[in-house]
């Protein structure tokens, strides 16, 4: 059975070694002489071996001067290790890596990810855009350290912190007809050249609204490609209204779609029974604090 060595009776018998006795010792570790002695006295009963010479208690014995450079090692090692956790804690350095939904990782998180960096900037931070769907898949799968979407799924492995409610609407180029509505019924979809999306999967709880956008003209599957195209008036379509990019916001119209109003709700998606890092902690900390002080945030 391995020794449980502590390290405070090494760093005791390295000062012997180093300055050549007890008395120097006790003055460098600020504690009495014979506290010291009992000290090594515990390590060597520990090691099962002497390490100083009895009755020259300054003079290494030959398995003394054999430990000596693992023992310094070992000292050295705790040090770096102590020194290396101890900055994961204060957010020195470390990694953290999010996976988020498109209107969180293109709207408000460029913002709390800049604020982050300045108070963190020691965190390398790596940020994943995709669906709902493929943020919780990465979340399950531990390829981030927390997600942010949607509730696609009812998996007991994954924790939900709501975050905000976004409305869904009727969005189109601010050369649309219906740019200027101040909100539309649903029934105005009829007809429309809609573009289809994954993102309309989050309507499928609500089949009176869902069947509205069960014939589009056109399927596109990337955010990308439909705001090109939304932008390029080749037809419109139904988002959340935290899904319009801000650089696109003077570019597209957002028209709420009414009677009834329909809201998904987002919010931090992180694996069940596992605590986060403490970089990753300090992220959603400031994400909830965000979503608390805007004017719609979940209620």
């Amino acid at each position: 059975m391995l020794a449980d060595l502590p390290i405070a009776q090494i760093r005791h018998f390295l000062l012997v070694a180093e300055h050549g006795g007890f008395h120097a010792a006790a003055g460098k570790a600020c504690r009495t002489q014979p506290a010291i002695s009992k000290s090594v006295q515990a390590l060597e009963d520990r090691l099962g071996g002497m390490l100083l010479e009895p009755g020259r208690r300054s003079v290494l014995t030959p398995l003394g001067r054999e430990c000596l450079p693992y023992l310094r090692e070992l000292v050295s090692h705790h040090d770096r290790t102590a020194i290396a956790m101890s900055a994961f804690v204060r957010k020195d350095c470390g990694a953290l890596t999010i996976a988020a939904i498109a209107a969180a990782a293109a709207n408000w998180l460029p913002q709390r990810v800049a604020e982050y960096q300045r108070d963190f900037p020691g965190v390398a931070i790596r940020l994943l855009d995709d669906n709902s769907r493929n943020v919780e898949r990465m979340v399950l799968a531990a390829q981030v350290d927390f997600g942010i979407g949607s509730t696609v799924s009812d998996k007991p492995h994954i924790v939900f912190e709501p975050l905000m409610d976004d409305l869904f609407g009727l969005v189109c180029s601010r050369n649309h007809p219906l740019a200027t509505c101040q909100q539309l019924r649903w029934s105005a979809l009829e007809g429309l050249p809609l573009l289809g999306t994954t993102a309309h999967r989050q309507l499928e709880a609500w089949p009176q609204q869902a069947k509205w956008l069960q014939r589009p003209v056109l399927q596109v599957d990337t955010m990308l490609t439909l705001l090109a195209l939304l932008d390029a008036n080749v037809g419109v379509t139904v988002l959340a209204k935290k899904g319009i990019p801000t650089m696109l916001a003077e570019r597209l119209a957002f028209v709420p779609l009414v009677h009834p109003r329909r809201v998904r709700r987002f919010g931090i998606l992180r694996l069940a029974g596992q605590s986060l890092s403490p970089a990753a902690q300090a992220m959603v900390d400031r994400l909830h604090l965000h979503a608390n002080a805007m004017i719609d945030p979940v209620s």
